[in-house]
Order: C-alpha cells, then structure tokens, then sequence
C-alpha cells in the first residue's frame, strides 16, 4: 500500500469547546492511535461542507458526529446515506454552519457521495460553551472507535477479495 493514496476518509465532526458536540473529535483521536495504513482520519469544525471535496478522493468514508438530544444521551445510530437519506431532524440544533444532512444530500444532488459511506451519531446531552462531554457521550467514545474500526476492518476485506 505504501505510495497509494488512503483509501477511506475518516472524517471526525464537532467543536470540542461546545460539549457533546466534541464526540467526534473525541473518537478521531482514539481512532488515531489505532488505524491501520490507508485510512485518513480528520478533524473537521465549522462549516462542514469542505467535507464534500474531501468525499472525491476517497471511495470510503465514515464520519462520526452529535446529534439532538432524543431522550437517551450516549445512544449510537449507524446510518448508511447511500441506501437512503438522512432524516433532516437528526442535528436540528447543529453547532456547524451547515448541517451534516444538508451537506450529504448536496453532495448527493452533484453526484458526489462516496461509494461507500456510513455515518456514526452519537446522540447528545449538552451542548453548552466550555462544558465537557457529558458522562454517557463519553462513555460512547470508545464504543464508537470500536465500531469504526470493525467497519474499516470489513472494508479492507471487500478490498482484498
């Protein structure tokens, strides 16, 4: 592999300094210590939509991020943007100037959507400026990392058959 450019784009989405709303940075830098050659992982703020250039270098791509509170902090939801659209009401309150559904359907209006794309929620508990994560987000960290890398672990396997 050594030369090529990264197969999957790990993209980690959230402002770290807004709570829960870090989940997915908090996931990057587990995922950082432990993925193998091939994955890209990222950390994106803000306006998410530089995401979209991003998604044409890669065939793969998992991003992981917050979402409104729903009633139950800390629970995982795997949604696969290729095989349907995203509910438009996950991230409501999105911290990012442009929500990561609206992003994901604008990406798919182009033609754009990787080939093989999953996105990891974490459904947040708060979101407010300066806090930390809240217990049960943090608790879902190294879940989520786990997640990722069996998916990475999966997508190595179709790309060696």
């Amino acid at each position: 592999m050594s030369g090529e450019a990264p197969a999957v784009l790990v993209a980690a989405i959230g402002n770290p300094d807004r709570g829960d709303d870090g989940v997915g940075r908090a996931v990057a830098h587990v995922l950082k210590l432990s993925v193998p050659a091939g994955v890209s992982v990222r950390e994106y703020g803000g306006d998410i939509l530089e995401l979209i250039d991003d998604w044409a270098e890669y065939p793969a791509v998992i991003m992981i991020d917050a979402s409104d509170p729903a009633g139950q902090p800390g629970r995982i939801r795997r949604l696969d943007p290729v095989a349907s659209v995203l509910p438009a009401d996950f991230a409501q309150n999105s911290t990012h100037a442009f929500g990561l559904a609206e992003a994901v359907e604008l990406a798919r209006a182009l033609g754009q959507l990787p080939c093989r794309f999953v996105v990891y929620l974490v459904e947040g508990e708060q979101f407010d400026l300066g806090a930390p994560l809240s217990s049960p987000v943090a608790a879902a960290v190294e879940k989520v990392a786990e997640a990722v890398l069996a998916e990475l672990s999966d997508i190595a396997a179709e790309r060696a058959d």
